[in-house]
């Protein structure tokens, strides 16, 4: 199996995001805000992506890194919110 850059980048992106919801939640922020966490956590690192040319379209690179970190933790708050 290869290990590229973008596969530890996304990795990465998954703990952070992970670790920074654990951390901030019900600590720091409420945990309703952390959804907006996430959205920032994915647009911020769709943009290193693109500085460190791991993806060659922003749309791309900001929906994909949107995904995994609303898929880290994100969605599942938003829904436990909304219920």
């Amino acid at each position: 199996m290869e290990i590229n850059v973008e596969l530890i980048f996304l990795l990465v992106q998954a703990i952070v995001t992970a670790i920074l919801g654990v951390i901030m939640k019900d600590n720091v922020v409420p945990s309703k805000w952390i959804p907006i966490q996430n959205i920032a956590i994915g647009i911020i690192s769709g943009f290193v992506a693109l500085g460190f040319g791991l993806f060659a379209n922003a749309p791309i690179a900001i929906v994909t890194c949107l995904a995994i970190s609303l898929g880290v933790g994100g969605g599942y708050d938003a829904i436990k919110i909304k219920n």
